[in-house]
């Protein structure tokens, strides 16, 4: 019997044998209301009740149930235990335990852990093999509202403070230790967070208007467990930017030895490389420069510091290099007084460049945008202390950034026109100068937009009310268009005024003896037209501005698609590559302009005031037309194209930028107020 008893046991207790237990619960598949498993200072805390999830294995496939075990000391030093069993799951399910606030103590340390069950063998604790326990603390208190403070944008119901630009530092201080965190926001900003030092402690932050204006700051204290308290408001008056604390416009009169200073007291002395009584930029109020002529002698300065560079500080100028655009030049700089230079913005390598340094390494760069002999560029550098950042606008726009710049307290003079090296000043500039200026403060980027703005200036405005002769003349008595056989100016209200040109298709066109625009800068060009009842069947142009081979740019009518194409060469030659965009034509009438936009490198095409199509254009698309302007064809490797049938009427070109206002009321198919 005994050994019946032995032999009938044996399958049974191999079975049992071959039963694994189940797996101990990896660290890794444990949460506390998702955030990982951890203890002592990285436990996390709740401010609210967690659930807590594992996924538990099983080496044989089997389903488990899990075991939840929670264990705390009281107050008075006593272990409190709290244990949950589940229901039975397929091995690799998740597990979960949603503990309720009144099961669980506030303010202290809990632990847990977790095992699998399944249904014969208890498998190892997540504790276990030196793994330990996952710990929480439930924190439920709602931190105090930080007190908000500022030394540099006081909190006056009345007064206003300088201003666009200053950066402003703003303490946030909790009443009680229960604030680790604090976020802020300015005016409906996006919100930022700042760790405190430690528990309770104040934290000090950063932020510069960039417009004037009345603004709420706004912090709340946030708590270890995640609690934000109630929002405290700090009002502040913020006036516009401060001016600046020198400026020199450089349009002293011819055989002047110093340049008077617009701003400031200090007169900027000429070196004998400098002449004034130079073309300014167009479209600005600086109708005359310095040119500087890149000898030794070419500089101006005040024989004084201007930039404050131990704090933030920008400078700007209107810039035109000539000859050797791709030579290192300098536009501003300051001595320093250990190292040669705290700034220098000018050209690097046939880039605009703004370097800032301290001396103890190589100086920080920001580079953007390329310079182009004898095109006028407006640049503006500015170093913002606080945030150890310098930034270059080239032509309004931000053309780079770069972090972790620190500018030396430069004790030496201002420098304009060249920059001061270990072996003595050096990068003379070779070209012209206008419109300088400094300030002690941060340049924000509305301002640097407005201080490029050059307003478009009209070159040639044909209203097409009269030909006598064949020639229509232009507004101002500027070069007349000249019209081909084909090509007649008609007495017609139609479109606009008393009259409009026709061409009929047979040859005729209309064209300009030279380009009214310059086709390497910015320019517009605007121009009704009208087919008729039906769209075209056959291909034709309406404007071009032609080279010796093809076209700077053409704007044509598509039959196939029943567009408008604009078409740019990005050489002249016969071969040039082409870059085509296109909009939906209307046989009815419609105002056709193109914009090409110099510093943002695109050229536009709109309708009726409305911007259809945007492409971007490389430099190598913008090479000088030597043609005038042609109405009507355009030129390509084997001659002329098809000539145009259309009504065409009141043709305006301009150099620079129109802004949609001013397309949009051109636009219209009436007498409006002259643009």
């Amino acid at each position: 019997m005994a050994l019946s008893a032995a032999l009938a046991a044996t399958p049974l207790t191999a079975a049992a044998a071959e039963n694994a237990a189940p797996d101990r619960p990896d660290t890794a598949d444990l949460t506390t209301s998702y955030r990982p498993c951890t203890a002592g200072a990285d436990r996390p805390y709740v401010n609210s009740a967690p659930a807590l999830r594992a996924v538990l294995h099983d080496p044989d496939g089997d389903g488990v149930a899990a075991q939840f075990e929670l264990s705390w000391q009281d107050p008075s030093g006593e272990p409190q235990t709290r244990e949950l069993s589940t229901p039975s799951k397929g091995s690799g399910a998740e597990f979960s335990w949603h503990l309720r606030e009144q099961d669980i103590p506030e303010d202290t340390p809990v632990q847990w852990r977790v095992r699998a069950w399944d249904g014969t063998i208890w498998g190892p604790w997540s504790s276990e093999e030196s793994a330990g326990h996952c710990e929480f603390v439930y924190d439920p208190t709602v931190p105090a509202p930080p007190v908000i403070s500022s030394p540099d944008y006081p909190e006056d119901p009345e007064g206003w403070t300088d201003g666009v630009g200053v950066p402003g530092r703003f303490t946030f201080d909790a009443p009680t230790d229960e604030a680790v965190k604090y976020r802020w926001s300015v005016y409906g900003s996006a919100a930022y967070l700042v760790d405190a030092p430690a528990p309770g402690e104040p934290v000090t932050v950063t932020w510069t208007p960039e417009q004037s204006g009345v603004y709420v700051v706004e912090a709340q204290s946030v708590s270890r467990a995640g609690s934000s308290s109630e929002r405290a408001r700090y009002t502040i008056r913020v006036s516009s930017g401060r001016a600046p604390v020198a400026s020199w416009a450089l349009g002293d009169p011819a055989g002047a030895s110093e340049a008077a200073p617009a701003a400031g007291t200090a007169p900027a002395t000429a070196g004998m490389g400098v002449t004034f009584g130079a073309a300014g930029p167009e479209g600005t109020a600086y109708g005359t420069a310095a040119a500087l002529d890149g000898t030794g002698d070419a500089y101006l300065t005040p024989r004084t510091p201007v930039a404050d560079t131990s704090g933030s500080f920008a400078v700007a100028a209107w810039a035109r290099p000539e000859t050797g655009a791709g030579d290192d030049m300098t536009v501003l700089s300051q001595d320093g007084g250990a190292i040669p230079a705290s700034f220098d913005l000018g050209i690097d390598d046939g880039r605009w460049s703004l370097a800032v340094g301290d001396g103890s390494a190589d100086p920080v760069r920001a580079t953007g945008g390329a310079a182009a002999a004898g095109k006028w560029a407006h640049l503006t550098a500015v170093y913002d202390a606080p945030a150890r950042t310098a930034r270059l606008y080239v032509d309004g726009r931000l053309a780079a950034t770069v972090e972790g710049a620190t500018a030396a307290p430069a004790a030496g003079d201002l420098q304009l026109g060249r920059v001061r090296t270990a072996a003595g000043h050096a990068g003379n500039w070779h070209g012209r100068l206008a419109d300088v200026r400094v300030w002690d403060r941060v340049v924000v980027a509305d301002e640097a937009a407005t201080l490029a703005t050059r307003k478009a200036q009209r070159t040639g405005y044909w209203q097409l009310n009269e030909a006598p002769g064949g020639i229509s003349p232009e507004y101002t008595g500027g070069q007349p268009l000249i019209l081909s056989d084909g090509a007649a100016v008609t007495e017609s209200d139609l479109i606009a005024g008393t009259g409009l040109l026709e061409l009929t298709g047979n040859g005729g066109y209309a064209a300009t003896a030279t380009p009214p625009v310059d086709t390497t800068a910015g320019y517009t060009l605007g121009v009704h037209v009208r087919f008729g009842d039906d769209l075209p069947t056959r291909d034709m142009t309406l404007l071009s501005l032609p080279g010796d081979h093809t076209n700077a740019v053409e704007v044509r009518y598509e039959a196939d698609t029943g567009m408008w194409q604009l078409v740019v060469a990005d050489a002249d030659t016969p071969t040039a590559a082409h870059t085509t965009t296109e909009t939906y034509a209307s046989p009815w009438g419609q105002h056709v302009a193109v914009v090409h936009d110099d510093p943002a490198d695109r050229i536009r095409l709109y309708t009726d005031g409305t911007l259809a199509a945007d492409l971007p254009l490389p430099d190598s698309a913008t090479w000088p037309a030597t043609t005038g302007l042609q109405l009507g064809r355009a030129r390509t490797a084997t001659g002329w194209t098809a000539p145009m049938t259309a009504a065409v009427d009141e043709l305006r070109t301009y150099t620079g930028v129109l802004s949609a206002d001013d397309l949009n009321m051109i636009s219209l198919p009436w007498e409006m107020p002259e643009v």
